[in-house]
């Protein structure tokens, strides 16, 4: 039932770009040893905050799968939980600082006026969402060893046992989707 929410939750927040979200989330639990219900979850975070501050749904797709997998590499390369690496992130959007830290991030006003010099931009004249973009880009840059890491990893024992977690928990997703259709009518009987 987790996963139908998140899917629900995916059609609103990304629109016609929802089926790559969800194709993509098919493929997390061996690129990111993220389960579906991990993977959407995170995705469907991410995209609220991205609609949130005005982004199309096409760029809130791509941002979202990009954050999520990162956090699956951060999570990774510093051998912290996901959620914890997911809910650092989110100072991109919200421009708080503090949990990037502890990814080698120091977005400091001043660190983030010099980044966007560097490209031309004045941080002064930047719309909420064009900061949100420099943010974005800001990480993405100081994390490039960590990019990847997964991946690079993943035939170790640590995230050998991620995945492994990752396809129990996508087999009872897959069982409970098999399921639903013949429960949801007991829950609701026996609720009345």
């Amino acid at each position: 039932s987790d996963f139908e929410e998140n899917l629900n939750k995916i059609d609103v927040a990304f629109g016609k770009n929802a089926d790559s979200v969800t194709a993509w989330a098919q493929t997390a639990s061996k690129e990111f040893g993220l389960s579906q219900v991990q993977a959407t979850s995170a995705a469907s975070a991410f995209g609220a905050l991205g609609k949130g501050i005005g982004l199309s749904d096409a760029e809130a797709a791509t941002m979202s799968t990009t954050l999520a997998g990162l956090s699956a590499d951060l999570g990774s390369y510093f051998n912290m939980s996901v959620d914890e690496s997911a809910k650092a992130l989110e100072g991109i959007f919200t421009g708080e600082s503090e949990a990037l830290k502890r990814f080698g991030v120091v977005m400091t006003d001043t660190n983030l006026k010099q980044f966007a010099a560097d490209q031309g931009l004045v941080w002064e004249q930047m719309s909420q969402s064009e900061k949100t973009a420099l943010r974005y880009s800001f990480v993405l840059e100081k994390t490039k060893d960590a990019q990847g890491d997964f991946a690079r990893t993943s035939d170790g024992t640590a995230n050998s046992l991620k995945i492994f977690k990752a396809s129990i928990q996508d087999l009872g997703t897959a069982i409970g989707t098999n399921l639903l259709p013949i429960i949801t009518p007991i829950i609701q009987k026996i609720t009345e």
